[in-house]
């Protein structure tokens, strides 16, 4: 593997995991607080998007893992 491709990699792990620590310990739990309905259907809406999102790399990863 190149640098520059090892470099994204690495890059975009560190973005995935601030994105993930930013939802699940700043935004989520104010929203869930909050306890207003669009605050509570955001939130919920929020994590479901970060499990798609999340299933879906873990397939591409495993996709490009396979031996062609």
């Amino acid at each position: 593997m190149s640098a520059k491709k090892l470099f994204e990699v690495l890059i975009y792990a560190l973005l995935y995991l601030l994105i993930t620590l930013l939802w699940f310990v700043y935004a989520a739990p104010q929203m869930v607080e909050h306890g207003s309905d669009a605050a509570l259907i955001t939130a919920g809406f929020g994590s479901m998007v970060w499990l798609a999102a999340t299933a879906c790399i873990l397939i591409y990863i495993i996709q490009k893992a396979r031996p062609a």
